[in-house]
């Protein structure tokens, strides 16, 4: 069992309150090292707090409200009591922001394992080990370890206390590494820092786009809108909710008549949804709702689809045909991709929600609509072979 243990009781450099509660991403430090610690399998998280300020307390909410198993206690001899000696406990130091793959990197070494960096200029910062290397902020070590902390460890220091412990006991060390391919590593003591760990996240964050628009439109758009989003601490789930709505929004519309004013509402919807796919990437919350989200999604975009079809049903009732052909064709085609696989390389030219939703534009724009939705039709089908084609190479 791994557990993750996080220190928030060090006030900010130079003003008031804790590094824990300062903004990063789009949500606070606590936070953001909760759902680090929980994304590389910690089953619990204990928090040492001495204080519990109002911020730190929607924290602790908010991250219940997901599902996370947070318990924050007072002093280390709580923990001592609440962890098994032969319990994994990976330790995020106070106000200390990083990414999976430097806890992935210290998680396959044995235990206790410390993470490090070189002495050099750059780090110096970060609290010195030896003449030639300096704790990067994260331990793993075992229930004995903290235990035996906790007994001797009076007015000392917790974290440097248990770095001496874990260094005494033959701790592995583990280097983090250094150039554009080191992991994302940043401390978070006043609001300037956690400003700059911030823009770190915005840079190394990684979202594989899913189609021609996702690449060249809505991708550059969302990252251009991320920080102010994040500073906002905008929810994901709320754009995520909003895009679906949008398109629920739109067969209403379209429902009423309304056919321009419907399909502007459909088009809204993709960079509302991009945005937030990119935002739950960056704090990394929504992964075990992703699927919910994007299902979801495809059923409100099925209905404002069926209600084009029966808003263009004065052309006569094929308008409603080939909605339903577009429409079976992009579920074979998320079918196909689901039981029999993907092809190695995603052509950016597959039929996507985002891109039959915008297909329509030149078509409409000349008044021919029936032909946009005989294009759309035929554009899912294509996918569909193309796709069947390059798995079918593949296997």
């Amino acid at each position: 069992m791994l557990t993750g243990l996080i220190v928030a009781c060090e006030d900010v450099a130079g003003g008031t309150g804790l590094r824990a509660e300062l903004p990063v991403a789009g949500q606070t430090v606590l936070e953001q090292q909760t759902r680090l610690l929980v994304e590389v399998g910690a089953e619990r998280v204990i928090t040492i707090a001495e204080q519990l300020p109002p911020a730190i307390a929607a924290a602790l909410a908010r991250l219940r409200r997901d599902g996370i198993a947070i318990e924050i206690v007072r002093r280390v001899e709580d923990v001592a009591q609440r962890v098994r000696p032969d319990e994994r406990l990976l330790m995020l130091a106070d106000g200390v922001v990083t990414d999976t793959s430097a806890a992935e990197r210290l998680l396959s070494a044995s235990v206790p394992a410390i993470l490090t960096l070189a002495d050099v200029p750059e780090s110096r910062n970060w609290e010195l080990i030896d003449a030639s290397a300096r704790w990067a902020g994260m331990l793993l070590v075992d229930g004995e370890l903290i235990r035996r902390t906790a007994r001797m460890l009076g007015d000392w220091d917790l974290q440097s206390t248990l770095l001496r412990n874990a260094v005494q006991a033959g701790a592995e060390r583990v280097d983090l590494g250094d150039g554009k391919h080191a992991p994302l590593l940043a401390q978070v003591t006043d609001a300037g820092s956690a400003l700059a760990a911030e823009q770190a996240i915005s840079r190394v964050a990684a979202r594989g786009s899913t189609g021609l628009l996702d690449r060249f439109v809505f991708d550059p758009l969302a990252r251009a809108l991320a920080p102010r989003a994040m500073a906002a601490m905008i929810d994901p789930a709320w754009l995520r909710g909003g895009a679906s709505a949008l398109l629920m929004l739109s067969a209403l519309v379209l429902m009423g008549g309304g056919r321009w004013p419907g399909l502007v509402l459909a088009m809204l919807s993709g960079p509302v949804d991009v945005l937030g796919r990119h935002l739950a990437g960056l704090t990394m919350r929504l992964r075990k709702d992703h699927r919910r989200w994007t299902q979801l999604r495809h059923g409100t975009a099925s209905a404002a689809l069926l209600a084009l079809g029966w808003n263009l049903r004065d052309y006569g009732w094929g308008t409603l045909a080939l909605a339903a052909a577009t429409l079976g064709g992009m579920t074979a085609l998320l079918e196909h991709e689901r039981w029999i696989g993907k092809p190695p390389r995603r052509p950016f030219l597959l039929a996507d929600t985002d891109l039959l939703i915008w297909l329509l534009i030149p078509f409409a724009l000349a008044g021919w609509w029936p032909v946009g939705l005989a294009a759309q039709a035929a554009f899912a089908l294509a996918s569909l072979l193309t796709v069947q084609r390059l798995t079918r190479r593949q296997s």
